[in-house]
Parts: structure tokens; C-alpha cells; sequence
């Protein structure tokens, strides 16, 4: 009785070593594209986030440099019509100024200043709106990045935790059924001992 039971078990426990052999390779297959499709995601999404952040910085600082140009012009031209008709009557010359025209290159020079300095406060201000749109826009890209993350990245790391768990669970059974397998291989051996005498005839 014992051998049939050993020779039965032993049947069914290597072919449920086999089945779950099979299983787990199917599951390691499964695991290692569900790696390879985070690493691809991954890749993706860090890349869209570079290319998105270069393109904001080259704008922003391309908007800087034509403000700057724009302001040096603007005091450029103030300058001219400030102090344009002023160079025609008198020329570049101070030390042939007289008084009156040092008194009224003073007053031309204070009225420059003070145009120039509400010019360079504008541009000041502007540069802090820009800066402000900036990180409104680095926010922007970071809470894109989240949702992708959360939309296409995360059901695949689900997809690798899940398969992940699946290999372990199937390891312990793989292990318990070689176990069996063995066990079941032993009981067979002897079984088939306590069947000598009776093919013998010895006692």
C-alpha cells in the first residue's frame, strides 16, 4: 500500500513541481517586461520633464536678454531727446559751457535720471513678474509630471509589486512541493522494500 501511495505521490508532486515551475517562469517573464517598462516610463516621463524645463528656461531667458536690449535702447533714445538739442546749441565740450548752459545740462542730467530710474523700476518689476510666471510654470511641469506618474507609472509598479508577490508565494510552493516530491519519492522506496520478501519468498 505504501508504494502505490509513494509511486501516486510522487506523480502528482512532480507534476505540480512541473506546473508551478512553468507558472514561474511565465511570472519572471511577466516581471522582467514590467521592469523594463518602468525603466522606459521612467525614461519618458524624466525626459519630457527636462525637455519641458529647457524650453521654459530658453523662453524666459530669451525674454530677459530682448527686455535688457529693449531697456538700453529706451535710455538710449531718452538720452538723445534729452539732451540732443542740447549737444546741437552747446556741444560735447563742458569746459566751453557757460553758466547757463552748465545750470541747464544739471537740470537735463536730473530730469535723465529720474526717467531713467522709473525706466530701470519698470524694467525691474517686469523681471519679477517674469520670475513669478517662472516658477508658476515650474510648478505646472512638476504637477504634469505627478499626474503622469500617477496615471502610467504607478499601475506598472503595481503591475511589478503584484508579480513580485506572485514569485515569492511561488518559490515557498515550489520548495513545499519538491518537498512532497521527495517525501512521497522516499515512501515509494520503501514500499517497494516491504514488497521483496513476498517476490523472494524470504522471511
Amino acid at each position: 500500500m505504501g508504494f502505490l501511495l509513494g509511486a501516486y505521490g510522487k506523480l502528482m508532486a512532480g507534476k505540480r513541481v512541473r506546473q508551478l515551475q512553468a507558472r514561474m517562469m511565465s511570472v519572471q517573464s511577466q516581471l522582467r517586461r514590467a521592469t523594463r517598462d518602468i525603466e522606459n516610463m521612467e525614461k519618458m516621463i524624466n525626459s519630457q520633464q527636462r525637455q519641458m524645463t529647457n524650453s521654459m528656461r530658453m523662453f524666459s531667458t530669451m525674454q530677459m536678454a530682448g527686455m535688457q536690449t529693449g531697456l538700453n535702447v529706451s535710455l538710449s533714445t531718452l538720452q538723445q531727446s534729452i539732451f540732443g538739442k542740447f549737444y546741437e546749441k552747446y556741444g560735447n565740450d563742458n569746459t566751453k559751457w557757460d553758466a547757463e548752459a552748465q545750470k541747464m545740462y544739471a537740470s537735463l542730467t536730473t530730469d535723465y535720471q529720474m526717467q531713467a530710474q522709473l525706466a530701470n523700476n519698470s524694467m525691474t518689476s517686469m523681471q519679477q513678474m517674469m520670475q513669478t510666471s517662472m516658477m508658476q510654470q515650474q510648478q505646472q511641469v512638476e504637477n504634469y509630471v505627478e499626474m503622469m506618474k500617477e496615471m502610467q507609472l504607478e499601475p506598472l509598479k503595481d503591475v511589478e509589486e503584484d508579480l513580485q508577490m506572485e514569485k515569492e508565494s511561488l518559490e515557498s510552493q515550489i520548495q513545499l512541493a519538491q518537498q512532497d516530491y521527495e517525501a512521497c519519492k522516499e515512501m515509494e522506496k520503501a514500499g517497494a522494500k516491504s514488497l521483496v520478501p513476498n517476490y523472494t519468498g524470504q522471511g
